[in-house]
């Protein structure tokens, strides 16, 4: 069971990263991508819960609401932030950046929820921004505006998927799966007007690929690989997760490389070491895999 939950962990973080590159074969604006990959995951996750026998615990839902709704709408400048930073950097920047989130959540744990945080997760805070600074490319000569936004893109896309992990905490005795539906069913509700207010409609481009690997988006990388996800998470350690969860960024970065051709230089490099580091040093110090 152990093994196979261990499988299941390995194909859903490949998935995510190749989430980057393929989005670079979608021409389409960001929110577009956003609900067409909401609504498709919504519909996988609703036909899990159909087929496993197990049904929507709607007096769940209905306490946390509130929550849900809070979390979906993070969810929606999550996700637009995401694919932003990938229209405007590479995606080895990109995924970088918004590879802060644990992070960014270690600063909301100790400034909203009083955690006592340890001296040495604050060291790693300030490693992580520094490869931060790194990653963005602000200290080298004559860089380019447009990536300097697509970092601050990511960045944001990882502070609010850190405000979504917070506001699932606030959740009670609610299922992942059935958070998981509601999320995605309320961020294509949310999506609606909101591509509709920012005229995206106008501005999409279809094409056969883009459609295709749109398809692809919501059905693998999001209805697929969240049951995979919860299914894994619910068997395995949590230190196991947690290194699992670097085949991600460390996939992304070289699909940027060796499929977009993106150059991955010597400060790219660096701060990828410090980000990644940093993260692992403050998720993994102290933990015993049981």
């Amino acid at each position: 069971m152990v093994k196979s939950a261990r499988l299941q962990l390995i194909i859903t973080m490949m998935l995510f990263g190749t989430i980057g590159t393929l989005s670079r074969f979608i021409n389409m604006p960001s929110s577009i991508i956003c609900l067409g990959r909401a609504f498709i995951g919504a519909l996988i996750l609703a036909i899990y819960l159909k087929f496993s026998g197990k049904s929507l615990d709607k007096e769940a839902v209905k306490r946390n609401f509130g929550w849900l709704l809070l979390s979906a709408a993070c969810m929606c400048v999550n996700w637009v932030c995401q694919f932003e930073a990938f229209k405007y950097t590479t995606v080895a920047t990109g995924t970088l950046c918004y590879y802060m989130q644990p992070i960014f959540f270690i600063i909301m744990s100790a400034v909203i929820l009083r955690e006592k945080v340890p001296a040495k997760k604050w060291l790693c805070v300030l490693v992580a921004f520094g490869g931060m600074v790194l990653v963005s490319g602000v200290l080298q000569v004559g860089f380019d505006l447009a990536e300097l936004k697509g970092a601050l893109f990511g960045i944001a896309g990882g502070f609010f998927y850190a405000v979504v992990v917070l506001i699932n905490k606030y959740m009670k005795n609610i299922g992942t799966v059935d958070t998981t539906v509601m999320q995605m069913a309320l961020v294509t509700i949310i999506m609606i007007p909101y591509t509709s207010a920012t005229g995206a409609w106008t501005a999409i481009s279809l094409t056969s690929v883009g459609i295709i690997c749109l398809i692809v988006l919501g059905v693998l990388h999001t209805g697929i690989a969240y049951v995979f996800y919860f299914d894994s998470v619910n068997k395995l350690p949590a230190q196991t997760v947690g290194i699992l969860s670097y085949i991600d960024p460390v996939e992304a970065c070289l699909l940027s490389a060796l499929f977009l051709k993106e150059e991955l230089t010597i400060f790219v490099f660096i701060g990828a070491v410090l980000i990644l580091g940093a993260t692992a040093v403050s998720e993994f110090s102290g933990k015993k895999e049981a």
